[in-house]
């Protein structure tokens, strides 16, 4: 028994030591793609992007619309052959419509993920850079900690090295 007690004492020790020359930090992603120069210059390029694309949308919705109102209000002059015909292309327009939609909306999407991921890219030599300097063995996210300790948080200093080193970002 007084082994087994031996042994623990001692690997709790040596754990402890362990711990006491392991340095951690944590960084809020989220905020320095949406503070940092470039990451800001992303998220304006990608509103002007999905601004253009609603401008397209409503305009084409616009159009299909007013071609409904003037099928429906021609329904009683038309011929049931005509107007049938007339309510299919409406239909195959609709779809058209809806498929280009769903295209250009999974491409902005796309787009967004490709676009945020080359930053992080980018960011990633900064960090290992950082963590070498400063001495810290593991940069955690934020979002996955629970509590943390604001001396630990390198958000700002991150902030600061990516604007001094990434100047601008252009989505291609």
């Amino acid at each position: 028994m007084k082994k087994v007690v031996i042994i623990f004492f001692i690997y709790f020790f040596q754990f402890n030591f362990a711990l006491a020359n392991t340095t951690i930090a944590f960084i809020d992603m989220d905020k320095v793609i949406s503070i940092s120069k470039p990451g800001s210059s992303i998220m304006s390029q990608l509103n002007i992007i999905s601004s253009q694309n609603s401008k397209k949308f409503e305009s084409e919705a616009k159009k299909i619309k007013e071609q409904e109102t003037k099928l429906i209000s021609q329904k009683k002059i038309l011929s049931e052959v005509d107007f049938q015909s007339n309510v299919n292309k409406l239909k195959l327009e609709i779809k058209n419509y809806n498929d280009n939609r769903e295209k250009i909306n999974n491409d902005f999407n796309k787009l967004r993920i490709d676009s945020t991921n080359k930053l992080l890219k980018l960011i990633n030599p900064i960090l290992v850079s950082y963590s070498n300097d400063k001495s810290i063995s593991l940069i955690l996210k934020k979002k996955d900690l629970v509590i943390g300790k604001t001396e630990l948080d390198i958000t700002d200093e991150i902030i600061k090295i990516i604007n001094k080193d990434i100047n601008q970002f252009k989505i291609q």
